[in-house]
Formats: C-alpha cells, sequence, structure tokens
C-alpha cells in the first residue's frame, strides 16, 4: 500500500547523502590530520542537514498527488514537523563539531564557528542562516503569537536556505571531487527554492480556487456555527470527509486560509460546513460573518475514508471533530445501503453540545448495520474503548481533540488492535 511509501522515500533520500559523501570525504581543503572526526562529522551533518532542510519546503508546498503516499495531508505535514526538527539539530551540530575540533588548542576559534563574525563571508552567510533558521523554529515551537504572523515569518525560511545554498556552493567543500554530490545537493537546492518560491509567493496566485457565496448561517451554540455556501462557478468534486481550505471574504474577517471538512453537499452544490469557535480568527467567524459574503474553497485534501475500511467499522467523534462523520453518515444517507456493520460514538461534554444526534439517529433508523451510541462526559464520563465487544477485530476511525486523541491511541494499542487498524486525522497541524 503506497499510504507508508512517501516517509520511507523522503527519509531514504537524506541517508542516501552518507555513501555519497563516503566517496570523497578525505578530500578536503579543511584542516582535518589533527581531529579528522570533527571535521568529517560536520561535514556529513551538514548534508544530512540541508537535505532535510529542503523537504521540509516540499512537504509544506500543498501538493496532492502526494497526499496518496501519506496517507493524507496531516501526515505529511507530521514528516515535515520531524523532518524540520531534525535539520535544525543536525545544522546546529555542524558548526560545534568544527568548534570543538580547537580545544584546547585555539578556543578563542570557538566563536567564529557559532556566530557570523568570520574573516571569510562565505561562511558568514551560514552562520546568518543557522540563527535564521533557529529564531524562526523557535516561534514555530513555542508559537504565542497569532496564527497569520505566525505563517508570515515562516515565508522567511526560504531565504536562510537560500543563504545555505550559497554557503555550500561559495565554500565548495568536497563537491569538485565529487560530481555525485554535487548533482544530489544541486537537486534538493533546486526542490526546496521551486517549493518555497511555490508555496509562499506564486500559491495564492496559481492554486486553483471554487468560489461560494454565504446563504446560510446557524449559530447552533454558543462556540459552534454552522455555515451553507452556494457555489458561484463550479460543483466541488470530493470524497466524503475530505476538507477544503476555506478563505472569506468579509468585513471584519481576517483573510487567513483554514481548512474545514465539507459536512454535506446538495444535488444542486450548496455546502455545509461546521465551525467551532477555539481562537481569534474562528470568534470573528462565529461573530462577524454573514450571508452574501464570499469564500474562496482550495483543495480537496485528505484521505480519511471509511470506504477503505473492513465490514466491521467503529467511529469515535468528539467535539468538532464529529465532521468528518456527518459526511459519511449523509452520504450512507444517500446510498441507502451499506455493507457495513457501523458503531458511531459521539463523544460531547453534555447533551447539548450534540449538534448532529439527530442525522445519526435518523441514519440508525433507516439502516439496521448503523449504530449510535452518546457519551455524554457529565454523564457516562469518557468514553472507554474496552467496552467495545471485540474491538481488536475492528477497523477504528477516531476524529476529534488531541488530548482524546492522544488517551485513545495506547489503550486501543494495549487492547491488541492492530496499528494499520486505527486511522484518525489530526487538524492540529493546519
Amino acid at each position: 500500500m503506497k499510504y507508508n511509501f512517501g516517509p520511507w522515500l523522503f527519509w531514504g533520500a537524506v541517508f542516501m547523502v552518507i555513501p555519497l559523501w563516503l566517496i570523497s570525504f578525505p578530500e578536503t581543503t579543511v584542516r582535518h590530520n589533527l581531529k579528522p572526526f570533527f571535521v568529517y562529522g560536520s561535514q556529513l551533518t551538514a548534508w544530512a542537514g540541508f537535505a532535510l532542510f529542503a523537504l521540509t519546503f516540499v512537504l509544506s508546498a500543498r501538493l496532492k498527488w502526494l497526499e496518496d503516499y501519506f496517507g493524507g495531508l496531516d501526515k505529511m505535514y507530521h514528516v515535515h514537523h520531524a523532518m524540520g526538527k531534525a535539520a535544525l539539530l543536525l545544522l546546529l551540530i555542524h558548526p560545534i563539531m568544527l568548534a570543538l575540533r580547537w580545544i584546547p588548542e585555539d578556543t578563542g576559534r570557538i566563536l567564529w564557528y557559532m556566530f557570523p563574525v568570520h574573516r571569510r563571508f562565505e561562511i558568514n552567510i551560514g552562520s546568518w542562516a543557522l540563527w535564521g533558521l533557529i529564531l524562526l523554529m523557535l516561534f514555530t515551537l513555542v508559537r504565542y503569537f497569532p496564527y497569520d504572523k505566525w505563517k508570515i515569518s515562516h515565508k522567511f525560511m526560504g531565504i536562510f536556505f537560500i543563504l545555505g545554498v550559497a554557503h555550500i556552493y561559495y565554500l565548495d567543500l568536497s563537491l569538485s571531487t565529487n560530481p555525485a554530490l554535487t548533482i544530489y545537493l544541486s537537486v534538493f537546492s533546486i526542490a526546496g527554492i521551486t517549493a518555497w518560491v511555490y508555496k509562499s509567493i506564486l500559491f495564492d496566485f496559481v492554486a486553483k480556487k471554487s468560489r461560494f457565496r454565504v446563504v446560510k448561517v446557524d449559530r447552533l451554540s454558543d462556540k459552534v456555527i454552522q455555515i451553507v455556501l452556494k457555489p458561484m462557478d463550479e460543483v466541488l468534486s470530493f470524497i466524503p470527509g475530505q476538507f477544503y481550505f476555506f478563505r472569506f471574504h468579509s468585513s471584519g474577517i481576517s483573510r487567513e486560509s483554514h481548512p474545514y471538512t465539507v459536512c454535506d453537499v446538495t444535488k444542486d452544490g450548496e455546502i455545509t460546513i461546521m465551525v467551532k469557535s477555539l481562537g481569534d480568527y474562528t470568534q470573528q467567524l462565529h461573530m462577524e460573518l454573514k450571508t452574501g459574503a464570499t469564500a474562496l474553497l482550495e483543495g480537496p485534501y485528505g484521505r480519511f475514508d471509511y470506504r477503505q475500511g473492513k465490514k466491521n467499522q467503529v467511529w469515535i467523534g468528539g467535539g468538532v471533530g464529529i465532521a468528518p462523520f456527518i459526511s459519511w453518515a449523509n452520504d450512507l444517507k444517500r446510498k441507502n445501503k451499506t455493507d457495513l456493520n457501523i458503531n458511531l460514538y459521539y463523544c460531547v461534554n453534555t447533551e447539548k453540545e450534540a449538534t448532529h444526534l439527530y442525522l445519526f439517529k435518523e441514519l440508525e433508523n433507516q439502516m439496521e448495520t448503523f449504530r449510535v451510541n452518546l457519551i455524554r462526559a457529565d454523564v457516562e464520563g469518557f468514553f472507554d474503548p474496552g467496552e467495545i465487544l471485540r474491538v481488536s477485530e475492528k477497523e477504528i476511525f477516531i476524529c476529534g481533540p488531541r488530548e482524546m486523541r492522544k488517551s485513545l491511541l495506547p489503550e486501543l494499542a494495549k487492547l491488541g488492535v492492530p496499528k494499520k487498524s486505527i486511522h484518525f486525522e489530526d487538524f492540529d497541524f493546519f
């Protein structure tokens, strides 16, 4: 199955640098006769860190065709995040290892390899690239400021990557004697820069977008709104459970782009989404969005698909994570039949939050093989997967808050559910 192929391919491409480096590592202009371990280690961590840095841009470019090899955009972003942290670590080790080779002979030179105070310009630009990466990665990991401001800062990553490219080719270490390594680094340089330019500069102009108009806004609670949109040009084509990135054009609402699952679609192409007020942007939508506003949709994304599962399925939805299950339920209602045996566990804090319970009750009355179980935290307590009969034999689909998912995954593993039978969608990465 190609869903697992993407991570292997990308991490494997990074590790390819090792045999390529081994071809030419003795040929270097750097003084290495005293402490070759530090010099060679610094080279290898630099090449691997650079390759990882380049691939983070490719993974963040929202290339739809690449989704199939990771099992969804959220899985791609997981790998992107892991590669970003690994790149930062390896690129930080690079100057540290160069600095350590001067201990104890000349400790004054240590700062030369950690800060841009070299006599050589080509080395200084490498230091600037590293410190720029460190600063932006700290913003990414801490994220104490608004999402839209973080996205703007993240776009500067490409500038520091280009400085890293210049650093490598100005120094020309090991490249002139190793054409294979030169080609390898050139491919990663081009791929990284191209992906960054595409996503940060060209994406809004070249990515296909569908125009919709808001025709109805239902405030289901003080936190949740349901929005109905009508197509202004073409009707969408998507798999039930997939999501689009929405950008609303309306006064008082930021022009940010956020992902929402399409919960339902009518014959004339009207779609419904559900939004929960969780931050500044979603609060704006809840308070300010009115009928008549326009929206641009880009997508679809996601590989969260009940139709790919086994006959006996368990759906576990919590909070606004019930959205893909609403989409699936509407799909089943239209089909009016299924060979699947499905148990849905609708997890809420109070019954008042179960805004779409009526839909699942309707489907339960329509299909004998579908059952809905309302789990109210204030009555039944938190959901216990151990209550599911023969759970290890079933296909599990989960969508909900991170805390719920983090508690369920180890519990399901203890109950003997194979990892390949557990599917979830992680919106925390968007």
